[in-house]
């Protein structure tokens, strides 16, 4: 959805290269990344600060406004939809190696 974004705000021209970074939400990308990698190494959730939701949200609202792709589009508004729920429940984060970490899901016991 990002990459889409930006790739379209490029297409249409006149503006900086920051603005199309800023408004594509392409900032969150490489924050993620090795929040990503340790989180599969580790089996830890992948932690998103609260405050970057606001990157997700600029890149679904300006690649509305870009002409995106329908089907990007709807994913992206279901993810803001998603992420707003997640932010209901916001857990505390920790750092493991330097790497922003949801602690790993504790099982629920078997009801019966």
């Amino acid at each position: 959805m990002v990459e889409h974004a930006r790739e379209r705000m490029e297409a249409t021209g006149g503006s900086d290269a920051d603005t199309i970074r800023n408004a594509s939400g392409a900032e969150l990308l490489p924050v993620l990344y090795p929040r990503v990698g340790t989180a599969v190494a580790r089996g830890h959730g992948v932690a998103m600060l609260v405050s970057e939701i606001r990157h997700v949200e600029a890149a679904v609202i300006n690649l509305e406004s870009y002409g995106g792709h329908e089907t990007v589009l709807v994913e992206g508004y279901a993810l803001l939809r998603r992420l707003a729920r997640l932010k209901e429940q916001a857990a505390a984060a920790e750092t493991v190696e330097g790497i922003l970490t949801l602690p790993r899901h504790t099982p629920h016991a078997p009801c019966g």
